[in-house]
C-alpha cells in the first residue's frame, strides 16, 4: 500500500481539522481543488476502502477506523533506499557493512533487511550474483560487466510484475475523460495498424489529454520546428486531430497538430542548443551514460533514440518557457516502478546539467515512461524457452537449471520433457527455442539441439548462448518480414519487369509502400540487376523508403531471363527508413539459405506459405 507525501499530508491535515472543504485543502497544499479530489480518489483506491469520506455542504473527513501505518508512509523511501544501496555495492569494490549503514543513516538490522530484499530478487534469476558479506565487507563476486547486469534483473522484475491503468484517472483532466480518449486513440491506432507496447501507449494518451486541456484553455505552446518532410506522421496527426475535434467539440490549431505529428514522427530535424551541442549528441551521450552507470543498453530498442530525441526537444522548450506537463501517473510510477524511476532521476539530473534547465517530477515521470517502454521491448525480446531432456533425475535437472541462470542476456524458461517419447507432443504444445539434452536424440526437428555431458561447463554455456542468439535471429526476424498476404506461388510471368510491377502493386495495395515504389525498384534494376545466379532474385529500391518492412515472394512455374540469369524465385524487399540490425541479419540469413540450389528448388515449388517459412527456418537452424 503506497501513497504520496502530499496525500499523507492531506490525511494528516484532515486529522487535525476533522473536516475541510476541497478549496481549503487546496489552499493548504498549494494545488487546485481538482487535484485534491483526484488525490482523495487515489487514496481510497489504494486502500480499497473509504479512507476519506465526504459530507454534503460540510467537506471531507477521515474515516474513524482508518489508521495510517508507518509501513505505508515509509514505503517510497524504502524502495529508493534499496536502489541506492544496490548501486553503491555495484559501484564500489569495498563496502564496509557498518560504514554503509552510517552513510544511509539506517540501523544495522535495516541494512540487513535491505540486503535480504536485494538478494531475494537476484537469487530468483541467478543466485551466483547475490551480495555476500566477508569480514563485514559487502561484495558481489562477479566481473564488472556481470555486476552491471544485476540492474537488468530488477528492471525486468518490475516490468513483468506491474501494469499501468488509466481508468482510475478518468477525471484527472478538466476537458476530457481519459477513458473516452483512450478508447478513441486505441480504436484509431488499431484501424491504421499502428502498434506500440502498453507503456508507450499510456504516454501517448497522456500527451494528447494535456494537449486537449491546454487547447480548451487557449494556451498554445510554440513548438520547435519539425522536419516537414515527414509526410506519414503529418497524415496520421491530421486524421487523429479530425477525430478529436468531432468527439470533443474542439478546434485544434495547426501548432498542436504539428505537436501530434511529432509524437508520431520517427525523425526530427537536428536542432542546435548552443554553438557546440545538439539534441542528437545529448541523446547519444545519455544512453551511453546509462549503459555505463547501470549496464542497461536502452539503445537495443530501435525506437528509443527517436522517442527521446523528440521528447527532449520539446522538454527543452517547456523548461525555458516554464510551461511543464502535468502527469497523473507520477506517484504510481514511483511506487510501482521504483527501480526504473530512480534510473530516470539519475538520467534527469544528467539532462538538467547538460542542457542547463530544471524540470519537476511530472516531467521525470514522462522520461520514466519512455524507459519503461524500452524496457518492455527489450525484456520481451530476451525471453527464451529451453526444453530440457535429462534421464538423471530431479537433482540433475535443478543443477542444469541453476547453471543456465549464468546466461544473463536472456530470461530463460525451462520445460522438462517427461521422456524422449514425449518430445513431439511437448514441441507441438509449446514454442521451444532450444532442446538441451544429456543423451543423443534420433529426432528430426528445425529447433536447435545441444547435447551436454552430466552438467554444463563454461564452454557449454557459451555455445548455448550462441544457439539462443541464432534462434532469435533465424525465426523471429524471418516471421517479421515474410507476410502471408505477400506470398504468390506458381505465377506465370515472362519478364523481370512484369514480376516487379506485380509485386510492387501488391505491396502498395496492402499499404507497405507508396504509389511510386514500382518506379524506384525499376530504377535500381537499371543500375545493376538483382539476380544472383542461383535461380533467385532480390529486387529492391535504391533507398529505404517503405512505410513498413516486408518481403513480397513470387515463385514462377517456368524460369525467366533476369539480366542474363535464369530466375524462378523472386523476393522483393520493402524496407523502412528507420535502420536497425534486423534487415542485415535477415539478408545474411537469406543469402545463406539461397546459396543452396536444392533449397531454392524447394522454396520455388512450395505452395503453402507456412511450409515456405518452415523451410527457411529449418535451413538456417544451427545444430551442435
Amino acid at each position: 500500500m503506497t501513497i504520496s507525501k502530499r496525500q499523507q499530508l492531506l490525511i494528516e491535515r484532515l486529522r487535525e481539522k476533522n473536516m475541510l472543504t476541497a478549496n481549503s485543502l487546496a489552499q493548504f497544499l498549494g494545488v487546485s481543488s481538482k487535484t485534491v479530489r483526484n488525490d482523495i480518489c487515489q487514496i481510497n483506491q489504494e486502500y480499497k476502502e473509504k479512507v476519506i469520506r465526504s459530507k454534503a455542504g460540510k467537506g471531507y473527513f477521515v474515516s474513524d477506523n482508518f489508521l495510517i501505518t508507518k509501513k505505508n508512509t515509509n514505503k517510497i523511501k524504502n524502495e529508493s533506499l534499496v536502489f541506492e544501496v544496490l548501486k553503491c555495492i555495484v559501484d564500489n569494490e569495498e563496502n564496509d557493512f557498518f560504514e554503509l549503514a552510517d552513510r544511509f543513516y539506517i540501523s544495522e538490522s535495516t541494512l540487513t533487511r535491505i540486503l535480504n530484499e536485494i538478494n531475494t530478487v537476484i537469487a530468483d534469476k541467478n543466485e551466483y550474483f547475490c551480495i555476500i558479506r566477508k569480514k563485514n565487507n559487502l561484495l558481489i563476486e562477479a566481473k564488472e560487466e556481470e555486476k552491471r547486469q544485476i540492474f537488468n534483473l530488477f528492471l525486468s522484475k518490475e516490468v513483468e510484475t506491474y501494469r499501468l491503468d488509466l481508468k482510475k484517472y478518468a477525471d484527472y483532466f478538466d476537458f476530457c475523460d481519459l477513458n473516452d480518449l483512450s478508447d478513441l486513440i486505441l480504436d484509431y491506432h488499431k484501424k491504421i495498424n499502428y502498434y506500440t507496447n502498453d507503456f508507450a501507449t499510456v504516454s501517448f494518451i497522456l500527451h494528447i489529454a494535456i494537449l486537449l486541456d491546454r487547447t480548451s484553455n487557449g494556451s498554445y505552446i510554440k513548438h520547435l520546428k519539425k522536419d516537414v518532410s515527414d509526410d506519414k506522421s503529418n497524415e496520421l496527426a491530421k486524421k487523429l486531430a479530425f477525430l478529436l475535434e468531432n468527439e470533443f467539440s474542439i478546434q485544434i490549431p495547426k501548432e498542436e497538430i504539428d505537436y501530434i505529428s511529432q509524437l508520431y514522427s520517427k525523425k526530427i530535424t537536428p536542432i542546435v542548443i548552443n554553438n557546440h551541442d545538439n539534441f542528437e549528441s545529448v541523446v547519444d551521450d545519455l544512453l551511453v551514460y546509462i549503459k555505463l552507470s547501470f549496464g542497461i543498453d536502452f539503445s537495443k530498442d530501435q525506437k528509443m533514440r527517436t522517442y527521446l530525441l523528440n521528447h527532449l526537444t520539446l522538454l527543452y522548450q517547456r523548461a525555458n518557457s516554464k510551461q511543464f506537463l502535468s502527469n497523473p501517473l507520477t506517484e504510481e510510477l514511483k511506487n510501482k516502478f521504483p527501480f526504473i524511476y530512480n534510473v530516470s532521476v539519475f538520467a534527469s539530473a544528467w539532462i538538467q546539467n547538460r542542457l542547463k534547465i530544471v524540470f519537476p517530477d511530472a516531467e521525470i515521470a514522462y522520461i520514466a515512461l519512455h524507459f519503461l517502454s524500452a524496457s518492455e521491448t527489450i525484456n520481451h525480446g530476451k525471453q527464451r524457452t529451453i526444453l530440457l531432456v535429462s534421464p538423471y533425475g530431479v537433482g540433475s535437472q535443478r543443477l542444469v537449471s541453476n547453471q543456465l541462470k549464468k546466461i544473463l542476456d536472456y530470461s530463460i524458461k525451462i520445460i522438462f520433457a517427461p521422456s524422449v517419447f514425449d518430445l513431439q507432443e511437448v514441441i507441438e504444445s509449446s514454442k521451444i527455442d532450444l532442446i538441451l539434452t544429456a543423451e543423443h536424440l534420433e529426432f528430426s526437428t528445425s529447433i536447435p539441439i545441444y547435447q551436454y555431458y552430466l552438467s554444463l561447463t563454461n564452454e557449454d554455456l557459451t555455445k548455448i548462448k550462441y544457439l539462443l542468439d541464432s534462434s532469435s535471429k533465424n525465426s523471429s526476424i524471418a516471421k517479421r518480414f515474410f507476410k502471408k498476404e505477400l506470398f504468390f506461388p506458381g505465377e506465370n510471368f515472362s519478364t523481370s519487369d512484369e514480376v516487379i510491377h506485380f509485386l510492387c502493386k501488391k505491396l502498395i495495395s496492402h499499404d507497405f509502400c507508396s504509389e511510386n515504389y514500382t518506379e524506384k525498384v525499376l530504377s535500381r534494376e537499371k543500375l545493376s540487376g538483382t539476380s544472383y545466379g542461383n535461380y533467385y532474385a532480390i529486387p529492391h529500391a535504391i533507398q529505404r523508403c517503405a512505410k513498413k518492412n516486408a518481403i513480397a515472394v513470387c515463385s514462377l512455374k517456368k524460369p525467366i531471363n533476369w539480366n542474363g540469369k535464369r530466375v524462378k524465385l523472386v523476393l522483393l524487399l520493402a524496407l523502412t527508413e528507420e535502420r536497425d540490425s534486423s534487415f542485415e541479419l535477415l539478408f545474411e540469413q537469406l543469402v545463406s539459405i539461397l546459396s543452396d540450389q536444392n533449397v531454392v528448388n524447394q522454396l520455388s515449388k512450395e505452395k503453402n506459405f507456412f511450409e515456405f517459412l518452415s523451410i527457411c527456418e529449418s535451413n538456417s537452424a544451427v545444430i551442435v
